[in-house]
């Protein structure tokens, strides 16, 4: 885990000393593409562009695709939601903003990609097409705790985090500065409002794991 965080981390860095005087989005978008590449991991960056939004707010998804993967072409997507024209300029704390969530994004996409890799490829069990059946999924258990324990630490620090862990009803519902400190978690606790779901247990110790072990050093914030 940490280093592919340490790689994703140092390539987000890079990004921002590049872009901090100020770039176009579209440009800004090119310098993503051209980092993941050289950095040898083959991403397929696409952005959507959504009217419905405030012209302020913009998020990052990422898919993984094992086929892909299983035959040597670009297996992970990373899809840059907006609604904005293309030469506006972004400055620094946007363009950190934009760099976060694809730090988490592509982490949190590529420890799917060790998921199949290590059982060669074999589908996991299918637990349907709702949203809680996706969060209940085991490797998206996996894949949350560490995206869970990033946001903990970006947003308490891994120490404070760990001291709270003991109550994780209480801490999914932490706010600081009407933020949560972890949307994942919050978005867990929608979906599993018990903190005894067999779920949540699960989802708590990992997340202990992955905190005890994580280098905080190799988080983008």
């Amino acid at each position: 885990m940490n280093s592919v965080m340490e790689t994703i981390c140092a390539i987000c860095n890079s990004i921002l000393s590049r872009t901090r005087s100020g770039i176009s989005f579209q440009k800004l978008v090119n310098q993503i593409r051209r980092e993941f590449k050289s950095n040898y991991l083959e991403i397929k960056v696409t952005t959507v562009r959504d009217k419905s939004l405030n012209e302020e707010i913009f998020y990052a998804n990422g898919y993984y695709d094992p086929t892909d993967d299983q035959e040597g072409d670009r297996c992970i997507e990373l899809v840059i939601t907006h609604n904005f024209i293309k030469d506006r300029i972004w400055y620094e704390e946007p363009i950190k903003q934009l760099l976060i969530q694809v730090f988490d994004t592509v982490v949190h996409e590529l420890r799917h990609q060790r998921q199949y890799r290590k059982r060669h490829f074999q589908m996991g069990t299918d637990r349907g097409t709702g949203y809680k059946e996706y969060l209940a999924d085991p490797e998206e258990v996996d894949a949350y705790s560490i995206s869970i324990a990033i946001e903990l630490c970006r947003s308490l620090g891994k120490t404070r985090a760990l001291r709270y862990l003991h109550n994780i009803d209480k801490l999914s519902r932490f706010k600081i500065s009407g933020n949560f400190v972890s949307p994942c978690l919050a978005s867990y606790r929608a979906e599993f409002p018990n903190p005894s779901d067999p779920i949540v247990k699960e989802l708590a110790k990992k997340i202990y794991i992955r905190l005890k072990k994580i280098d905080t050093d190799y988080i983008f914030q």
